[in-house]
C-alpha cells in the first residue's frame, strides 16, 4: 500500500513480549489520522505532513515506509514521534536493496504503547490554479467577483480528509538552496541527500512566519457557515489555508471558492493604443484589490478572469476573458474585453505645410538639407452607447517633434503622448493637434516637446 507505515517486530522477540504489548498488528496498516498538504506551485513541490498512531514495544521496532508508484522524494522522508520523544529514538534508516521504493526505520523505544508520529516528505504532481468569475449588473456599474482554486492531484497517492495550504508567490528555491549550502560549507551541486535536506530547510523556513498565526487560529472555535480561505501574510508571498479538510484523489481535481466580493464598483475605460492593441478602441474594466472595492485581504494569484453581464432577464451575456498576473494588495486589476463596435475612432490629417528650409551651398550649387513639416490632425471619437465614456488616447510620433494641442496633453514617454477625453452619450468628442516634425539638419534629437511655443511665452 502506498505511503503506509508497517509495524514489523523481530520474530525472535515475539515470545518475550507481554500480552499487553502483543497488540501490534503485523498485517493491519495504520491509517492516517491527519494529513496536511502545503502546495508550492512555482516549484512543483508539495510538503506533506502525515500523523499516524503507531504501537511500539519496548526495545527494537521496525517501521516500513513505501512510496511505490508515487512521486514522493525518498531523500526528504522524515520521521518523528509527537509524544514521548525522549523515550523513542530513531536509530537509523535503511533502504533495503531487495525491496526498491521502500525504507525501514530502526527505532529504539523505552515506551510501550500507542504513540502519534509525524511523517513528512516532499512529493510532486500536486498543483493548483486560480480562476475568477466577474458578473456585472445590467447597467455595468458594479459586479460580483469570485475566485476559485482548483487543486489537481497526479502524485500517485490519494489524500483523504487533508488540510490544504496553498503558497502564492515564487520561492526561488534553487537560489536559496545554493545560498544556504554556501553558508553551511556544502558544495553545490552536492550530495543528493544533502540537497534534499537543504530544500526542506528552505521551504520549512519559508513557512515559519505563518506558524504562530496558524496555531492562534486553530485555538479559536471554528466559525459556522461555508468553507473559506484563510490568508496569512509572509515576507515574499502569501499562504492560503482552506477551511476544514478536503479529499484529493489521485488523478482528480477539486475546485473550491477562495475569493468572494459583492457589489464591487469598477471603472469602464476605452483605450486607443495602435502600437499595442491595434487600430480600434479597446474596452477595459478596472478596479483595485483593496478595501474600497471589498477586496484587499491578500494578493490575488495568476488566473483567468471570465467576465459576464447580467442581462436582467435571468441570463448572462459573455463579455470576454483575460489572464491576469499576480495582483498585489492595492494594485489595479485590469480586464481587457476587446474592441467595442459602439465606440468608433477616426483620425484625419487636415493640412500639411513645409517651412523653415535650410539650404546648403557647394561648388555653386544649392540644395535643401533641412526643413520642418507641420501637419494638423483631428481625432474624432464617436460614442453610440447610452451613457458617457472615458476615452484614453496614446499616439506615438517618431523623430524630433513639436506637439501642440488645445486639449490637455502630457508625455507618456519620449515619443508617446497621452490624453483623456470624456465622450457624451450618443455623442462625439474632437481632439485637434498640430505636429511639427524637424527633418535633416533641423533635427536635433528624437523626442516630443509638448506646446513648445507656450513654454517660450510666444502664445498666451
Amino acid at each position: 500500500m502506498i505511503g503506509k507505515l508497517i509495524p514489523v517486530l523481530f520474530l525472535l522477540g515475539l515470545l518475550a513480549v507481554p500480552v499487553e504489548a502483543a497488540n501490534v498488528d503485523l498485517t493491519t496498516l495504520p491509517k492516517r489520522n491527519a494529513v496536511q498538504l502545503t502546495i508550492y506551485n512555482s516549484e512543483d513541490l508539495t510538503l506533506v505532513r502525515e500523523t499516524r498512531l503507531v504501537t511500539f514495544k519496548k526495545g527494537s521496532n521496525k517501521l516500513q515506509f513505501s512510496w511505490a508508484n508515487t512521486l514522493i522524494d525518498p531523500t526528504s522522508v522524515e520521521f518523528r514521534p509527537l509524544e514521548h520523544a525522549d523515550q523513542i529514538q530513531l536509530a537509523d534508516t535503511v533502504f533495503p536493496g531487495q525491496k526498491p521504493q521502500h525504507l525501514v526505520w530502526n527505532i529504539e523505544s523505552k515506551f510501550e504503547g500507542q504513540v502519534p508520529v509525524e511523517v513528512t516528505y516532499f512529493t510532486s504532481g500536486l498543483s493548483w490554479q486560480m480562476d475568477y468569475v466577474a458578473i456585472t449588473n445590467p447597467d455595468e456599474t458594479a459586479m460580483q467577483f469570485q475566485g476559485y482554486v482548483r487543486v489537481s492531484n497526479h502524485s500517485g497517492e490519494e489524500y483523504e480528509d487533508a488540510q490544504i495550504r496553498l503558497i502564492v508567490g515564487t520561492i526561488n528555491l534553487v537560489e536559496k538552496i545554493a545560498d544556504l549550502a554556501r553558508r553551511r560549507g556544502i558544495p553545490v551541486p552536492g550530495d543528493e541527500s544533502q540537497l534534499g535536506d537543504l530544500r526542506k530547510d528552505v521551504l520549512l523556513d519559508s513557512l515559519s512566519k505563518a506558524a504562530e498565526a496558524q496555531e492562534a487560529k486553530a485555538d479559536k472555535p471554528a466559525a459556522s457557515g461555508p468553507k473559506g480561505i484563510v490568508k496569512e501574510g509572509l515576507s515574499e508571498y502569501f499562504l492560503f489555508s482552506v477551511d476544514g479538510t478536503e479529499t484529493i484523489r489521485n488523478g482528480w481535481s477539486k475546485r473550491m471558492r477562495a475569493v468572494k466580493a459583492d457589489a464591487v464598483k469598477f471603472d469602464t475605460v476605452y483605450r486607443l493604443r495602435t502600437y499595442q492593441y491595434g487600430p480600434r478602441p479597446i474596452r477595459f474594466f478596472i478596479w483595485r484589490n483593496d478595501d474600497e472595492h471589498k477586496l484587499g485581504d491578500s494578493p490575488l494569484p495568476d488566473g483567468l478572469v471570465r467576465t459576464f453581464r447580467d442581462t436582467g432577464r435571468d441570463g448572462l451575456s459573455f463579455l470576454g476573458q483575460q489572464q491576469i498576473r499576480y495582483v498585489p494588495i492595492k494594485a489595479e486589476i485590469e480586464v481587457n474585453l476587446g474592441p467595442d463596435d459602439l465606440v468608433v475612432y477616426e483620425t484625419t490629417r487636415d493640412q500639411t505645410e513645409r517651412l523653415n528650409f535650410h539650404f546648403r551651398q557647394h561648388d555653386n550649387r544649392e540644395w535643401v538639407d533641412g526643413w520642418d513639416e507641420r501637419s494638423k490632425w483631428i481625432d474624432k471619437i464617436s460614442n453610440y452607447r447610452t451613457k458617457p465614456i472615458t476615452f484614453e488616447l496614446r499616439r506615438q510620433w517618431d523623430g524630433d517633434v513639436d506637439y501642440e494641442s488645445s486639449v490637455a496633453t502630457k508625455l507618456f514617454d519620449y515619443r508617446t503622448i497621452e490624453t483623456s477625453l470624456t465622450v457624451p452619450a450618443r455623442g462625439k468628442a474632437l481632439y485637434p493637434c498640430t505636429v511639427t516634425t524637424h527633418n535633416g539638419v533641423n533635427q536635433k534629437q528624437s523626442r516630443i516637446r509638448i506646446n513648445p511655443r507656450l513654454e517660450n511665452g510666444a502664445r498666451s
